[in-house]
């Protein structure tokens, strides 16, 4: 008998699913009955795109699951969207005289659910589709730009074209990459010049023609906060095309932090007025078309005018920040006042929403880190996440302590799935690293560290970016340059115990010591809110499961092992532990 559970967000369903070790079961096949408002219904089975080894599978192919089972116990579905019900049939595949026949009398239903980014209360969480590195862009990119897109002496000129196209509101790729997060963020900007608000933004980046249009209708309605974003030498200014474009026409305040540290908030406050905040849009995404489009963000709306209180009390402070130097010193301080208002506690109860606490940095002792920290400690059951550039001292290492039987909060039954965006010093300018956390299975692949590499010259898959032609920099061993951006994991999300005493938390924070101690930052926790955790915990093992097949094919490459490459004819794909798998248990719930 198969069982399964099934979880969501708004724009992915995530379906895991048991069956004791059934000799001749060769997979499982997947039915799917879709009902999307104002839409006829939708119903069959899902297709897989992987064949069976040794058969004549060319890249992009897909054929029904009743043909091409998944030898697998969990799988993300990314064909729903925000307001879609959905409910989901798993059948045994079986191998019999007369070939594959779906046991349709053992089924498992799960469902039927409503996609949807909220959570209880009035909280909400938004995703982009962000992964470049994928099949999906490997196929868009050759109906772009042919067959030989990624010949050596086109593909970084292709890329360039690529990432042109996404500042276009008319871009279908656009539209798609920057999925559910986008047109929300959009949307805010619009319903708010419509209705006559006002928007308080901080900003870090901002560098998106669709973004810097809204903003500029909105006219000194909009109040912005602007950093000098990644650049630190004093007279560089990352976002000094945006400011000129908005200069006189927006009320802008330029914060600029050079050396200091980095003006590294993403925050917007909506109001009626100056003293009637209503809601505030936070989380990880840059107001840049590669933070909407080419990497893994995330936005969090929270309709509560208790919270848009604090941020929009926070937005005075850094417009009003006056730095000076202390005790002789020419390097610059935040203010006193700023200060003094970072270190506070800043929490409450919103109805529905559940328990909450938002905090802001720099910090004077990094309280914000030992509050974290605290957090991961006290997991009991499960701790997920999304990072990027956590560096060696932050919260990173607290998690993976975690995992250490030398740590005093070593726990062996914890389930810890997550993925790790990092930039460090490295052969040539920065290498990006991608490093994927997890202990679900008894025995896994060494995931700890692995190069976010796309697939190459893999029988079945279409040849996907590489590394060394996302990242901005040049390798001297190849003259490469890339040219996508910097980072491929953007969002920085921890999820604690999702399922039993569920805590969220996220923002723009990287849960580095530098974002601590040097930075403007923010970040929300959001505790007992079941529903909005279990949104997250759906994006996160999206990424989790994306990048973990990638980092085990290129490791299998390096080694010079030949990696999985198609379907099993077998029933050897089941595993023999099933019933004590954790992963499985942890997902599968009564």
């Amino acid at each position: 008998m198969i069982t399964s559970s099934l979880y969501f967000n708004g724009d992915d369903c995530f379906l895991s699913w048991k069956l004791p070790t059934t000799p001749n079961c060769w997979g499982v096949a997947i039915y799917r009955k879709l009902e999307s408002p104002g839409k006829p219904t939708e119903e069959g089975f899902l297709e897989n795109r992987v064949g069976f080894d040794g058969d004549n599978n060319p890249p992009n192919s897909h054929k029904s699951s009743e043909e091409w089972p998944f030898q697998r116990y969990t799988w993300t579905d990314h064909g729903v969207s925000e307001g879609d019900t959905v409910t989901y049939t798993i059948y045994p595949v079986m191998k019999t005289a007369n070939g594959l026949v779906t046991d349709k009398n053992n089924g498992s239903v799960a469902g039927p659910v409503t996609a949807t980014a909220s959570g209880a209360g009035k909280v909400s969480a938004y995703f982009n589709r962000g992964f470049v590195i994928s099949q999906f862009m490997a196929k868009a990119l050759k109906d772009m730009f042919g067959e030989d897109w990624n010949a050596d002496d086109k593909i970084n000129s292709n890329l360039i074209k690529f990432k042109k196209s996404l500042q276009k509101d008319d871009s279908d790729l656009r539209n798609f990459l920057m999925g559910q997060l986008g047109d929300k963020l959009i949307s805010l900007l619009q319903t708010a010049k419509e209705k006559k608000w006002h928007v308080y933004a901080a900003l870090y980046e901002l560098d998106d023609d669709v973004l810097i249009s809204a903003l500029e209708s909105l006219g000194k309605k909009a109040h912005i906060v602007l950093s000098n974003g990644s650049k630190k030498i004093k007279g560089e200014d990352g976002n000094k095309t945006a400011a000129a474009a908005l200069k006189g026409k927006i009320d802008m305040t330029r914060r600029m932090l050079w050396s200091e540290g980095l003006g590294h908030n993403k925050f917007l406050v909506i109001a009626k007025s100056a003293t009637e905040p209503l809601m505030v849009w936070t989380g990880s995404t840059n107001w840049a078309t590669t933070g909407l489009c080419t990497q893994l963000n995330n936005g969090i709306l929270i309709e509560d005018k208790k919270i848009a209180e604090v941020y929009k009390k926070q937005w005075t402070l850094l417009k009003n920040d006056k730095r000076t130097g202390r005790n002789g010193r020419t390097d610059m301080h935040f203010g006193d006042a700023l200060m003094k208002s970072n270190d506070e506690v800043k929490k409450g109860t919103a109805g529905a929403t559940g328990k909450w606490q938002v905090n802001f940095t720099r910090t004077s002792d990094g309280r914000d880190m030992d509050l974290i920290a605290g957090y991961i400690n006290g997991a009991k059951e499960s701790i997920l996440f999304l990072m990027f550039e956590p560096g060696d001292s932050g919260l990173l290492q607290v998690v993976q302590s975690r995992l250490s039987p030398a740590s005093e909060h070593y726990n062996d039954k914890l389930y810890i799935h997550g993925v790790v965006n990092s930039l460090k010093p490295g052969t040539f300018g920065k290498n990006l690293n991608v490093n994927l956390v997890g202990r679900g299975n008894a025995t896994s692949f060494d995931l700890k560290a692995a190069q976010p590499e796309g697939v190459k010259n893999l029988s079945g898959f279409a040849d996907e970016v590489g590394r060394d032609n996302f990242i901005m920099q040049k390798d001297p061993r190849t003259g490469k340059v890339g040219v996508i951006g910097h980072a491929i994991i953007h969002s920085k999300i921890i999820i604690i115990d999702p399922f039993t005493n569920p805590v969220v938390i996220t923002g723009s924070h990287n849960f580095s010591a530098s974002a601590s101690g040097k930075n403007d930052e923010n970040f929300v926790i959001i505790k007992d809110n079941k529903e909005l955790a279990e949104r997250y915990c759906v994006n996160i093992m999206a990424a989790y499961q994306h990048y973990r097949w990638r980092s085990y094919v290129l490791q299998c490459q390096e080694k010079n092992i030949s990696p999985w490459q198609g379907l099993k004819k077998a029933d050897t794909w089941q595993s023999k532990s099933v019933d004590k798998n954790e992963e499985l248990n942890f997902w599968i719930r009564s």
